[in-house]
Parts: C-alpha cells; structure tokens; sequence
C-alpha cells in the first residue's frame, strides 16, 4: 500500500475521521472515486486501529452488486485476485489482516446478517438503494463509525434524518476529485452536460429529483422454470454505448415477464455477440429482436450462430410516436429482473422522460439509460405486439 496514491477524496475521508463523527456521509456523482476511497482507507485503517475480532462489515444491497462493486475494487487496492488470497475466506466474503481483525461484505437482503452480530464499523455501499429499517438494523448492531455513499438522485433516509444530524460530516464530491480518471473517461461524463437532470446528480453530484421514472420492476433471485413461459431475447447495439443482451420468459395472457442480463458492454464486436448468444444457449426456436438500425449486424450474427435473430418491430398506429406507443405498452406489464443484472436494474432505476428548459417533462427518454430497457422493449414488444399487430394498450 505504501506506494498507491490517492484521490483528495481519500484524504477528505481521513481528515473527517480524525473528528470521531458517528456517521460520515458520502454523497457524489459518478466516477468520483467514493467508494474506492472508502475501502482504501478501511483497509489501511484496520490492521493499525483494531485487535482481533473486531469486525468492519461492508454492505450493498444485493450479492452480484457487491461482487461487482466493493469487491471487484478491493481486489484493485490489495493488488491481486481475491481467491490467490489466503486471508481471504471465500465462502464466507470475509477477509482477515494479520492482527486477527476482519473485513466483511455482505448483501442487505441477507436477514442473518442484517440482524446477527455487532461489528466495530459499517460502510453500506449506496446506501440509497437500501430500506432506512434495514439500515436501522444495521446502525444499533454498530459500535463505531458508520460510513455511507451514494449519487444523489432523490431526496432519501440518509439525506432526510442522518445527515443532519450533529455527529454527521458529509462530504461531496465529483468526477473532478479523481485525478485518475482518463481524458475518455472525463469526456464521456461531460457529453452528458445537455442532460440536465443527469448532469446534476452523476456529474454535479448535487441532489436531484427522477421525476418520470418509465418502468417499474421487482428484483428476483433466480429466473423461474421456463414451464409454459415463452422464451424470447433482445438487443440493443452500441460500440461506445453498450450493447445490452436480454433474455426473457413471458406470460403474454397475464403480462408478466421474468428478465436476465446476458451481456453489457461496450466496443461489442459483431463475434462476442454471437458468442453470448451461443454460450447462454440460446435455442434456434427462440426469436432473438435486435435493433432494426443495424440489419448488417443482425445478418452476420445470424450467419455466425444460426439462430433465430429478426429486426425488432418498428411499428406504430397510425400517428403515433412510436417509441412512447411501446413503451406505453410496456408499462402494463409486471416486471422481474433477477439481481444479477446489475446494469440493466442500474438502467431501469434511471430511465426517465427527459425536462425541457422549463422543467417540463418531454416524450423523449433519457438515452444515457436507455441500453438495457431498449434491448428489453425490442424483446417484448416485437414478440407479443408489434409482430401480431395486436395492440392491446388503452390510448390507442
């Protein structure tokens, strides 16, 4: 650790617990280095300050969003893969120093965590995606420092009854607070300046309000037994924008659908796409709708993999806008994504209808999120709507 640098987000951290606070709240945009920071200052502070069996607990709100997350950057600041680790307990997500005190993380809807043991300390990764009772829990089974971070996208518990309160510091910041981002990186957070609202909550880091939130959704374990559900995918194609792969199974008659990301990643060439499909065996009965935008993409996928792969339909009544008309009718559905599609509940919990000047809400949606909901429309609504010309929607 001796020769990491670190972001002035760091040592803002350290300066504030140098006060002994209770809580110290974390607030920023995107990019901004918070978490990284956090955990940075954990594991220096731990093998100096505790004995052994005190016990610092690191929180998220589900298990792939703590693998992809926390842990995924705690093996950035020890420098080497967890699992070549022999402090490292696997099974358990617990990582021991050589003074006998442990660092562990866990997900929030894992009750006997939630309501087991107390520990020293508490970080609880973006906090704003937990329930303030379960949070609660976790406060009173805390001896010591409480620590918290979150991009501020509307107003919550954290921001309504712990920040104001006397034993609390909090310190905000920005993408401009993490030297270590690229000149790529910095630019594609900046293309978002004309998106007003994105541009107050991730690059201002400033409190904002998601008003016009598109879809709503429930988070699930694991997909269901596929049963009498019918199967069917989605793409939506991007290069510097992530491709988003979606799988779906669907009840047209009760206008449920169960939903798990198959991919999300940027510079997706035409091969890896074929490559995802294949490996998520994907069965050539199965219609895959892809962004009707890109019929040469869709042409060599098919000729890769063989499979059943259309461009998704692109109609509408007459008169109508279409992309509002489908998702209108996306709206009646139920909505179940399995918390392993951490990108595409990112998505969804931003997709919104884009303000005018004056703060009206627009027809356009916000296309920062757009990925994996389109990859989600194309799926549905080209499988059960726009391809029987049944349209089954009120305002029609």
């Amino acid at each position: 650790m001796a020769d990491i640098a670190f972001t002035p987000v760091f040592w803002k951290l350290y300066d504030a617990a140098a006060k002994h606070p209770r809580y110290i709240s974390m607030p920023g945009g995107t990019r901004s280095g918070k978490t990284y920071s956090i955990l940075q200052f954990l594991h220096l502070l731990i093998p100096k300050a505790d004995k052994a069996g005190d016990i610092t607990s690191v929180v998220s709100e589900t298990l792939p969003h703590l693998k992809r997350g926390a842990i995924r950057d705690f093996e950035r600041i020890i420098g080497h893969p967890l699992k070549a680790d022999p402090a490292w307990n696997a099974s358990d997500l617990v990582y021991t120093y050589p003074n006998g005190a442990k660092l562990e993380f866990f997900s929030a809807d894992t009750s006997g965590k939630v309501l087991g043991p107390a520990r020293k300390r508490l970080f609880i990764n973006e906090c704003n995606h937990i329930q303030y009772e379960t949070a609660r829990q976790l406060f009173v089974r805390t001896t010591g420092l409480i620590i918290l971070d979150y991009n501020p996208a509307n107003t919550f518990w954290a921001i309504e009854q712990i920040e104001p309160r006397a034993n609390c510091i909090t310190i905000h910041s920005t993408y401009k607070d993490n030297s270590f981002l690229t000149a790529e990186q910095v630019a594609e957070i900046e293309s978002n300046i004309n998106d007003p609202n994105w541009w107050k909550v991730y690059g201002l880091g400033e409190l904002g309000a998601l008003d016009g939130v598109i879809y709503t959704f429930e988070q699930i374990d694991t997909m269901p037994e596929k049963g009498d559900l019918v199967e069917v995918c989605g793409i939506d194609f991007g290069f510097n924008d992530p491709t988003s792969i979606v799988r779906c199974l669907a009840d047209r008659r009760k206008k449920v659908a169960y939903i798990e990301q198959l991919a999300y990643r940027r510079f997706m060439k035409n091969d890896a796409i074929a490559q995802v499909l294949v490996d998520a065996q994907v069965p050539r009965s199965v219609r895959i709708w892809a962004d009707a935008a890109e019929p040469k993409s869709i042409q060599e996928i098919g000729d890769i993999t063989h499979l059943n792969i259309k461009a998704c339909d692109k109609s509408a009544p007459v008169k109508s806008d279409r992309r509002k008309f489908q998702i209108q009718w996306l709206q009646g559905w139920t909505l179940y994504i399995t918390k392993a599609s951490v990108d595409l509940i990112k998505d969804m919990r931003n997709y919104c209808w884009e303000k005018d000047a004056d703060g009206n809400i627009t027809n356009v949606p916000i296309h920062a999120w757009s990925h994996g909901p389109d990859s989600l429309r194309y799926a549905l609504f080209s499988e059960f709507a726009g391809n029987t010309g049944q349209y089954n929607i009120s305002f029609v």
